[in-house]
């Protein structure tokens, strides 16, 4: 037994060696184990990206498909499966799973989960496409644990309409307690596919506000936001909401499909009818005491929807960035200047251009404008067609109405143009900076800068610096070290002459340096070059017999916009196109007309009538601004703007195409 003995004790196979190498092997595994978990984990990690990376695409992909009215599924399953998802996927049994039983690429519109079910969000659920896709991923060292097989999913959801970024496609963003911000005159009627909104708070914006006994008489409900009267007036939408109350007249009915939703998604608070509304009519389910709405293209809540002013770019050159016209086809240029503003009158067959116009554009009769794609930047003297005129610009147009050039607002002074004092030098004194006429001046005109500075007492030297005026910290051209001149009793200075060609502020910096007795100086002044005359905003006015084709930009920041107003202006814009789109079927105001939710998807009828040219959104956000419609016809058309009145018993209808919208594209939302 001794050896066997010692053999144990010299190996160290007996008491606490031994229960350490036993521990070490299990921590050893344990460690091992912890490893390939990671190492599982991380490749978890990848496929998961790769998930999602696929589920976004293919829910961006199946909405597009949808709004171009083809199969959603069809093009997620496409997209899905170039990126390694196919329909079927195989279990971590090994058994494969065919599409229907348990699809590799799951589609649902709406979405089965989340916000925008019709359960969450039953007015707009249909406006969101669901995708989910899974497969399967093999383990390395999990399946030591029992777990040789993963499945990885991932989701994705993509809005197929405007809904994420503006709550209607009708909106009268007026937010004071005006009536009428929204009116139907002389027997107009108005179809809105999508959601009418109106911010006037006319009646009140509480129950309180709504007695029955006081504030429900006649056709009169709590207010007179918005008003149908004349023979015949009707009003429809998917949702109506308005934040004081309305009114109708002579049974003109009101009425929408549905009740609208707060943003927090409780139904609306109040949706009385008029007492005496046509039975036949009710329920109106119009929500009255809505929250007011913040203009969908300009909310600081949602900077990343806003639409921006567009640049000035220049007038466009013949021949140069794409402005070529076309065989057969005769360019026309703008003659008008940042400085001479000419309006460019159109009164033959002509191609023109993107680009700034100084003067605005005019089609007159005999005149017939074919649009290349861009942007068109009315400086000054708006945007008409007129007469017989026709405009097409069906290949994507944004037309934005302002006033001549944007002014140069230049408060930003030179900085470190100065430098530090020498304790050893003495400072410079009457030290003055002026200019010659004054300090406002007209776009081209000549002026005189002029600093003067003098020594510091009668015994001292007189100054024999150098002068150099800057614009911001850029030196004036010709107006550099420039060398003193005596101005006399011990005073020198320089005068620098320049012009500008465009109005606005300019910040200006005189500097005197490199004087070995006396210390630099620099003062500033702010100089005006006043507007010139003759570029006030002018309106935009669309009156003509002829054909008008405007479709919104197709690409870009301006993406679905067709008419934009300065928002600062409260002019009016006035469509009354001629012959367009052709003529509308008998039925056109109610066949076809969406689904607030589920099939059939409703897809619009095609754009008829006058309004048929019209594509896109017109936009004249400014709270006094009104666009005046007397124009029948369907057009796929999104207004945004102050106040609306359709007017002269024209029959109007606006598909709910969020896809042809200003920020009305696809997107990812969850």
């Amino acid at each position: 037994m001794t050896p066997r003995t010692g053999f144990r004790r010299r190996y160290g196979l007996n008491g606490e060696h031994g229960q350490m190498i036993v521990l070490f092997a299990l921590t050893l595994i344990a460690i091992i184990a912890m490893a390939g978990l990671l190492i599982d984990g991380g490749m978890a990690w990848a496929n998961r990206r790769q998930a999602q990376a696929a589920a976004d695409t293919a829910a961006l992909a199946a909405a597009k498909a949808i709004v171009a009215s083809q199969s959603g599924p069809a093009a997620a399953l496409a997209v899905a499966k170039l990126n390694g998802f196919g329909n079927d996927t195989t279990d971590c049994a090994g058994v494969t799973l065919p599409g229907n039983a348990g699809p590799g690429v799951q589609v649902n519109r709406p979405p089965q989960t989340g916000p925008h079910t019709t359960v969450n969000d039953p007015l707009h659920a249909n406006d969101y496409v669901e995708v989910y896709t899974t497969r399967k991923m093999a383990t390395t060292f999990a399946g030591a644990v029992g777990q040789s097989c993963w499945l990885v999913t991932a989701r994705a959801v993509s809005s197929i309409g405007a809904q994420s970024v503006a709550q209607c496609s009708f909106c009268s963003l007026n937010r004071t307690d005006k009536n009428h911000t929204l009116v139907l005159k002389n027997g107009a009627t108005l179809r809105v596919d999508g959601d009418i909104y109106v911010n006037s708070t006319n009646g009140g914006t509480t129950p309180a506000d709504c007695d029955d006994a006081k504030d429900l008489k006649n056709f009169n409900v709590c207010g007179d936001g918005f008003d149908v009267f004349g023979d015949g007036g009707v009003i429809t939408a998917r949702t109506i909401s308005v934040t004081g109350g309305w009114e109708t007249h002579d049974q003109n009915p009101t009425q929408a499909d549905a009740l609208a939703t707060l943003p927090n998604g409780t139904t609306c608070p109040l949706s009385p009818d008029p007492p005496s509304q046509l039975a036949i009519w009710k329920p109106s389910r119009v929500c009255i005491h809505m929250p007011q709405l913040p203009d969908p293209l300009n909310d600081p809540l949602k900077p990343e929807n806003t639409v921006a002013v567009p640049p000035v770019v220049g007038a466009p050159v013949a021949n140069v960035n794409g402005c070529v016209a076309g065989a057969g086809e005769t360019l026309q240029i703008p003659t008008g200047t940042p400085v001479s503003l000419v309006t460019m009158n159109v009164t033959a067959v002509r191609t023109i251009c993107p680009g700034t116009y100084y003067g605005g554009i005019k089609i007159s009769s005999g005149g017939k404008a074919k649009m290349l794609p861009g942007v068109y930047y009315m400086a000054g003297g708006g945007f008409t067609v007129v007469g017989t005129g026709s405009v097409d610009g069906s290949a994507g147009v944004m037309i934005y109405n302002s006033s001549g050039t944007i002014a140069e607002a230049d408060s930003n002074f030179g900085v470190d143009l100065v430098p530090a004092k020498d304790k050893a030098k003495k400072d410079a004194k009457n030290v003055s900076f002026t200019t010659n006429p004054n300090k406002n001046i007209a776009v081209g005109q000549t002026v005189q800068l002029t600093l003067e500075v003098g020594r510091n007492k009668a015994t001292d030297p007189t100054p024999t610096g150098t002068m150099t005026f800057y614009e911001g910290d850029t030196p004036i051209t010709g107006c550099s070290a420039m060398p003193v001149a005596s101005s006399g009793a011990g005073l020198v200075n320089a005068v620098c002459s320049n012009s500008w060609s465009t109005f606005g502020t300019k910040a200006i910096t005189a500097v005197y340096s490199g004087d070995a007795i006396y210390n630099a100086v620099g003062v500033n002044l702010t100089l005006t070059i006043n507007t010139p005359p003759g570029n006030a905003i002018a309106p935009i006015d669309i009156e003509t017999s002829g054909s008008v084709k405007l479709w919104g930009a197709s690409n870009g920041p301006y993406q679905g916009m067709t008419l934009f107003q300065d928002r600062s202006s409260a002019l009016t814009v006035t469509l009354n196109p001629g012959v367009s789109a052709g003529a509308c079927s008998g039925d056109w105001l109610t066949h076809d007309v969406p689904h607030v939710v589920g099939p059939p998807e409703g897809v619009p009828p095609d754009p008829c009538g006058a309004l048929g040219g019209l594509q896109g959104t017109i936009y004249a956000a400014n709270e006094a601004a009104l666009i005046y419609i007397t124009a029948s016809g369907l057009a796929d058309l999104q207004v945004i703007a102050g106040k609306i009145q359709i007017d002269s018993n024209a029959d109007t209808r606006f598909a709910f195409t969020p896809s042809k919208f200003a920020n009305g594209g696809i997107r990812l939302v969850e």
